[in-house]
Parts: C-alpha cells; sequence; structure tokens
C-alpha cells in the first residue's frame, strides 16, 4: 500500500467521521425543543428517566466511536512509517 493510498484512506475515514457526528448531532438539535416539552417539563418517571438514558448513552456512544474509530485511528502501515522517520 503507498503512502498516498494511506494518507487518502485516512482523508476518507476522517470525513465520514466527521460526516456522521455533524448528522447524530443535527438529529439531536432538531428533537430538542420536543424533548424538553414531553420529557424535561413532565414529572420524574421512570419511563422519562429510561428515555434520557437511552437517548443520551446513544449519543454518547455515538460521539466515542466516531472520536475512537474514526478521528483517532492510525492505519497500521501509517503509524510504522511515522516510527521510521
Amino acid at each position: 500500500m503507498s503512502e498516498q493510498e494511506v494518507v487518502s484512506g485516512l482523508r476518507w475515514n476522517n470525513n465520514g467521521s466527521v460526516l456522521i457526528i455533524t448528522l447524530i448531532s443535527y438529529e439531536y438539535l432538531l428533537l430538542l425543543d420536543k424533548e424538553v416539552n414531553y420529557v424535561w417539563k413532565r414529572p420524574w418517571s421512570l419511563m422519562s428517566c429510561l428515555y434520557l438514558v437511552v437517548r443520551y448513552f446513544g449519543l454518547f456512544l455515538a460521539l466515542l466511536c466516531g472520536f475512537w474509530g474514526g478521528l483517532l485511528y492510525i492505519h497500521e502501515t501509517v503509524s510504522v512509517s511515522m516510527l521510521s522517520i
């Protein structure tokens, strides 16, 4: 695998991660007003707590995977070539 192919692959990986994080964040912002009205302003219940845990734990996992698997991912070839410089 050439150096140019590795750099191109990393660029695609990073761009895809940024795209996914942006779309997920946009979806959360679109529904935030409904969430405030239907969840945050109501009395707390087990279902409210479960909804918030599922919703925000999912967001946390998506962001973690986006950063860890995409933006912070360095291909083995790149890391080996960086060490040999």
